[in-house]
């Protein structure tokens, strides 16, 4: 990592530092407090938002989102896990970082906790009439989250295997007990909680320490005194015996699951140990557990099986889903008797070295994603400091790695670990039963408590119901005056893009490039397919899903997937699909087979790549129905869990080719789709049609225009392109059309049972070389931060609503998420249009839109995603001087142009909107409903 890891203790509190020193200019902060609640009425979350709603020194309502629009942060976020709360920030600019380093301090030691912040962020009582409903920011949330029947399960599985700890309730609230909160209990909880004896800090980047900490001690240190006992979570304790229960979940399917509790998650040995448990028993189609899973001729595998480590002590799952009532004896015996059968056979020394190989690849990839890289080590180190281990094996775990490679070698030794576990009596048997009316039976325990309230409600506290409500929504409608807090201008950014590396080929067509990458090494073989016809998007998808759960050559799925596993940590396939910048907005549409492991195995990179994409077969039919019938269940379950994606495709694919295109490949017309290829499954006939049509894929893939990508470092890369060495097709492939002319609005209400609804409109906009087009961007920064925040989300309880100008698809869109309203928030949208039109705008409020634009330009990246970003920039037709335009257009952003822009794209113009709502009678008049989980049988 070519870093040093130091760390302070302050001997006064006892509060600690741990600094990541390295090169990076990428500033990285977090601070983390131990959160052990008893109860799951969600006050630990509901104190991560009440924290972040004004302080002692900066007594604003909303200092945390005034701040995503004054500072140039390219992360910022507060989360709340099962026993912690972090509050973490990243920006690439040091006075930036000090500006959120005092912003953040103050709201996590000095909250306000205002009593008014708590009805809008936690919960309330709202009085219509006669009729009493909860309300609440975290309470919808939780309401949405609990659509996963994962969850659900996870929830059940806690209470009984972790009895007695804080894991046994619901961190983020139980929407049924979220109400027994009081305000008083939420200070009182932020009082034991939040204090510097407690504090975990955490940095990193090319920043000294020091000066951090001189800020700590002066604005937190210096005025909280007293040392607490440091709080832990609880241990659960050991059973003499196993114990079995039954757990509900919304569902229509059957299933079950074992669960075991282990060692401690910062016992090295035992953490350890359990990870390489769950590579040897569940890591490739091949091993012994997954093996007698999906061979087993019913049912899958569930969706919770491994070793959970987010908690202090280890648990172990392994289950099935997707089983009919008589169905789930045999699972249990099926998963008993392989366990048997691996403490007796054990599974390959191969296997195990490959665990550790991926290990070691984790640990030294500068990895992509959401969080940057930095920060995601901080959070990996978090538990290791929280639970009293060492710290420094959250980032180096080298020496325990090696140790392990000793101890493999040992065939027994495996065995003993799996006997261990049949032999553990700590194991919770679970039967899994689908409850078709689990949300209506939610629902009903919600109106008998609201009715028991309502009957027992006095005449001077519907008053002071009343009185709260006006007083609420006068603060959340009040004018914010935020100079207190400190804010970045536009005037002090670079007016020029940042400079973009062009992927060229060379003379070989293939693209070698020389990245930083930590000696990881990455390839990728891209194949052009943009003049795919429409009809074929579904089947490249299901392509795309399944080929790479197939067998290679002579080698059967099993033995692929086991072969894949052992030569690299990584390998998968995919397909990106690009809306290009010119009029016709076409697409380009690129298979991608990727893999990535660490440089001293090009060559084994290199393989695994040509085969996969030579030697792909599709003659294992019953592995063929067995991925689709998997697929199918998965996407009947999650119907409400992707009910945003299903209205957001629905809503814009009118408008766009390429949200046209994830439509048929992600949205309601993929469940169409998917359902009758389902049935056509069923039988031999229909499965070799299958087959055949993927075989026939499969050579328009490999016969299409083809290039070699490699990345790593100088000597690593050519070798690379030459292992690989592919042949293609050469003839050049033209992006696919736009959208047809005159495309149907959308005007849908998609529903399948939930409690919360997803709102979207949509309207066509200007392509990026457009000079409306950076307008449009800073016009949705602007509508979000002054109108839609406060509408949805503060008044309206939605977790969430903004508007946006999409770059990929060139639209603008308003939405709404985990939102109770649905009328109400098409009147915001609306309204959010006039207001534009109307209002006096602030040129700081303008300002502070373009700075949310700018963070999102100027986001670090990556070595190797800064390399696919320039050529996705390239693909899609986005030249430097489209780059230098519409950066300009940001910064030079005025009032008249955001007026004009709404007048000329949004005022009266015909727009496509799409709601998912949890309950169908609550669909608007007027929009045409569309039952989800019929489209999917």
């Amino acid at each position: 990592m070519q870093a040093e890891v130091q760390e302070f203790e302050d001997p006064a509190s006892g509060a600690r530092h741990i600094h990541l020193a390295n090169s990076d200019k990428e500033y990285v902060f977090l601070v983390a407090f131990p959160t052990v609640p008893d109860a799951s009425d969600g006050r630990a979350h509901i104190l991560e938002h009440l924290a972040l709603c004004g302080s002692r020194r900066y007594p604003v309502r909303d200092p945390f989102f005034a701040m995503s629009r004054r500072s140039i942060a390219h992360f910022m976020n507060a989360m709340t896990y099962a026993d912690k709360t972090v509050y973490p920030f990243a920006s690439t600019d040091r006075t930036d970082f000090f500006n959120l380093l005092h912003v953040y301090l103050d709201a996590a030691f000095f909250p306000r906790l205002d009593y008014l912040d708590f009805l809008q962020e936690g919960w309330r009582l709202v009085l219509e009439g006669d009729q009493l409903s909860y309300q609440g920011i975290v309470f919808n949330e939780m309401k949405g989250a609990f659509a996963d029947p994962v969850r659900a399960l996870d929830a059940g599985i806690a209470a009984e295997l972790l009895a007695g700890t804080t894991y046994a309730h619901e961190s983020g609230g139980d929407p049924l007990h979220i109400p027994s909160l009081t305000h008083e209990a939420l200070r009182e909880f932020h009082r034991t909680h939040y204090h510097p004896s407690q504090a975990v800090f955490m940095t990193a980047g090319a920043i000294d320490p020091t000066e951090i900490q001189q800020v700590i001690d002066e604005h937190v240190l210096s005025q909280m005194h007293g040392k607490l006992p440091r709080l832990l979570p609880e241990l659960a304790g050991q059973w003499p015996a196993p114990k079995s229960t039954r757990i509900s979940i919304p569902g229509r399917d059957h299933g079950m699951q074992f669960a075991w509790l282990l060692g401690q998650s910062v016992d090295v040995n035992a953490h350890y140990e359990a990870i390489l448990l769950d590579t040897g028993l569940l890591g490739n189609a091949a091993a012994p557990l997954a093996n007698a899973m999906e061979s087993a001729g019913f049912g899958r595998p569930s969706a919770m099986n491994g070793v959970d480590t987010g908690m202090r002590q280890l648990v172990f799952h392994l289950g099935m889903e997707g089983l009919q009532e008589d169905q789930v004896a045999q699972a249990r015996e099926q998963i008993w008797r392989a366990l048997e059968r691996a403490a007796e056979e054990g599974v390959p020394r191969s296997v195990l070295e490959a665990g550790l190989r991926d290990h070691r690849f984790r640990q030294r990839e500068i990895a992509a994603g959401s969080l940057p890289n930095s920060m995601r080590r901080l959070l990996r180190a978090i538990p290791y400091e929280m639970y009293g281990g060492d710290v420094m094996l959250g980032f180096d775990n080298e020496d325990v790695l090696r140790d392990l490679q000793q101890k493999i070698a040992d065939p027994a030794w495996f065995k003993t670990l799996v006997r261990g576990l049949l032999d553990n009596p700590t194991r919770l048997d679970a039967e899994v039963l689908p409850d078709p009316d689990y949300f209506d039976k939610r629902e009903q325990a919600e109106r008998a408590q609201l009715e028991q309230r309502r009957t027992a409600l006095t005449e001077s506290e519907k008053q002071r119901l009343q009185r709260e409500a006006e007083q609420l929504v006068e603060r959340q409608r009040a004018p914010v005056n935020n100079d207190v807090l400190p804010r970045i201008l536009p005037q002090d950014l670079d007016p020029t893009p940042h400079p973009v590396e062009a992927v060229r080929k060379d003379a070989s067509g293939a693209a070698p490039i020389v990245i930083a990458s930590n000696a990881v090494s990455y390839a990728r073989v891209l194949y052009d397919l943009s003049d795919l016809p429409e009809q074929d998007w579904p089947w490249l998808q299901l392509y795309a899903e399944i080929v790479t759960e197939l067998g290679v050559g002579s080698r059967t799925y099993l033995e692929a997937d086991a072969w894949r596993h052992d030569k690299v940590p990584y390998f998968d396939m995919n397909v990106h699909v690009m809306q290009t910048q010119g009029d016709s907005r076409g697409l380009r549409i690129i298979a991608d087979f990727y893999a990535k492991g660490l440089s001293e195995e090009n060559a084994a990179i290199a393989e695994v790549l040509k085969d996969s994409v030579q030697g792909a077969r599709f003659d294992e039919l019953d592995r063929i129905a067995y991925l689709i019938d998997s697929n199918m269940q998965d996407l009947r379950d999650d119907l409400a869990e992707n009910g945003d994606d299903y209205a957001k495709l629905a809503a814009t694919a009118p408008l766009s080719p390429l949200r046209r295109y994830e439509q048929m490949v992600r949205g309601s017309a993929w469940l169409e789709f998917f359902h009758r290829l389902h049935g056509q499954s069923r039988d031999d006939q229909g499965l070799r049609r299958i087959a055949e049509k993927l075989a026939a894929m499969h050579r328009r893939i490999t016969s299409a225009p083809g290039t070699v990508l490699a990345a790593g470092a100088e000597h690593d890369v050519r070798k690379l392109i030459e292992g690989v060495s592919l042949p293609s097709g050469t003839a050049p492939s033209q992006p696919s059309c736009g959208a047809p002319a005159a495309a149907p609005l959308a005007n849908l209400a998609l529903h399948a049972p939930a409690q919360v609804n997803h709102c979207f409109a949509a309207w066509p906009g200007p392509t990026l070389s457009h000079p409306d087009a950076p307008v449009l961007a800073v016009l949705g920064e602007l509508m979000t931060n002054l109108v839609l925040h406060q509408s949805l989300r503060e008044e309206g309880g939605a977790y969430g609503g903004h508007a946006a100008y999409s770059t990929d698809s060139n639209l603008f869109v308003m939405m709404s998420y985990r939102d109770p309203r649905l009328e109400e928030t098409y009147e915001v949208f609306q309204d959010a249009i006039e207001w534009v039109l109307d209002s006096d705008i602030a040129r700081e409020k303008v300002e502070e839109a373009i700075i949310c634009v700018m963070q999102s330009l100027d986001r670090p990246r990556t070595p190797f995603e800064a390399v696919m970003w320039a050529w996705e920039q390239q693909e899609r037709g986005i030249t430097d001087e489209i780059r230098r335009s519409y950066r300009t257009g940001v910064l030079e952003c005025t009032t008249e142009r955001l007026k004009q822009a709404a007048a000329d794209w949004l005022k009266d113009k015909p727009f496509s909107r799409a709601a998912f709502v949890g309950r169908s009678e609550q669909a608007l008049a007027g929009l045409e409903l569309l039952r989800l989980a019929e489209l999917a049988g």
